[in-house]
């Protein structure tokens, strides 16, 4: 590994330190140096991570940065990449801030962000919170032809409001890196991240930061997870499907490895969990014949709508047809209307000439 600072390493007056991995992302990169950069809270370090990514590149796109970001910047180069978990714990290793906060590369902040957060864990009346996090905004993107970012929806990641309800959090991470800024001192209680979790480093840091105390929580949207999906222009490590399949496989495997090292220390728990988990099991199946049973009628039901629609739409058509007629036999009626009227006068001279008609046909032989 490789260090490039700007920073003296007996500097210790941020009070922040921003880590950050990246590889090879420099579509995307900028995006996250400006929202960093934008703060008004302006007493952090940023630690960037270059994990195994193209070195003459980054370096080229930091030129343009450097003198904005001073000596408040640190970029760090893996000679191999060693996974999202590992890159971060190379980026605390490197500082010593009070707090830290993991900002993903293709993520971005809003500029009260850090201000709001730090105050929150500033504040002595919180000081048993050993970290915060805020709501955000999930935002769908994709990236097309000629590397133009273009937004496709977004939403807002909403939470308890309050304090992190732990017994949610076992069940699933409920919130995304971004939102997050939690205190150094916790590090040396529970450890760096899981590098053998890459995608789920994250959520197992915070189940055990929550072994020893809480998380607050802002009910501000005050960051941006950006959500990318894959498009047949651009490929991604990074990409939505990708990250949540690693999340499924990951997820499944540190639950195995909790639920050993639980039986491992309690064997004689076993047969409970058995006795408890069979009639979940057995609930959780029923519910899932029932959504089987359900998404069958809705399919029906789509069917149906399906059908009546396209009655609907014939019905249309002819009532438009008949339509057409109408007018059309309409038209026909008012023309023969008036020829009607245009031939009276012919017809009664044609009646009053019926005498002479008829002599006419005599002499003609006609009976």
């Amino acid at each position: 590994m490789t260090l490039i600072s700007s920073k003296n390493s007996s500097d210790t007056s941020a009070d922040v330190a921003i880590i950050m991995r990246t590889k090879d992302r420099h579509l995307l990169l900028p995006r996250a140096l400006g929202s960093v950069l934008l703060q008004k809270f302006t007493n952090w370090h940023l630690y960037l991570v270059n994990d195994g990514g193209e070195r003459e590149e980054l370096d080229k796109l930091l030129e343009v940065y450097q003198p904005i970001f001073g000596k408040r910047l640190t970029v760090l180069h893996n000679e191999k990449s060693l996974g999202l978990a590992a890159a971060l714990n190379v980026a605390l290793a490197a500082g010593s801030e009070e707090f830290v906060a993991v900002h993903g590369d293709g993520d971005s902040w809003d500029p009260a962000f850090l201000i709001n957060t730090v105050l929150f864990l500033s504040d002595p009346k919180k000081a048993t919170y050993l970290g915060v996090a805020t709501d955000c905004y999930v935002i769908d993107e994709v990236i097309e032809e000629g590397g133009v970012i273009r937004e496709t929806r977004r939403h807002v990641w909403a939470r308890e409001k309050g304090v992190t309800d732990y017994t949610k959090m076992l069940c699933s991470n409920t919130f995304a890196p971004i939102c997050f800024l939690f205190r150094r001192s916790v590090i040396s209680q529970i450890g760096l991240f899981d590098a053998s979790l890459p995608a789920l480093g994250d959520w197992d840091f915070n189940i055990r930061l929550m072994m020893k105390g809480d998380i607050g929580h802002i009910c501000k949207p005050l960051a941006n997870y950006h959500y990318l999906h894959e498009t047949d222009w651009f490929v991604d490590d990074n990409t939505a499907a990708k990250r949540e399949a690693a999340y499924r496989l990951q997820s499944t495997l540190l639950q195995n490895r909790l639920l050993r090292s639980f039986l491992d220390k309690q064997p004689e728990a076993l047969g409970f969990l058995m006795t408890l988990l069979k009639p979940i099991r057995e609930t959780h199946e029923r519910i899932g014949h029932t959504q089987h049973s359900v998404g069958e009628l809705q399919h029906h039901v789509h069917y149906l709508d399906r059908r009546i629609d396209e009655l609907l739409s014939i019905n249309r058509r002819l009532a438009s047809q008949m339509s057409v007629v109408v007018s059309e036999l309409e038209q026909v009626r008012t023309v023969a209307s008036w020829q009607k009227k245009m031939l009276r006068p012919v017809h009664k001279v044609w009646r009053s000439a019926l005498p002479v008609r008829r002599v006419i046909a005599r002499l003609r032989g006609r009976p």
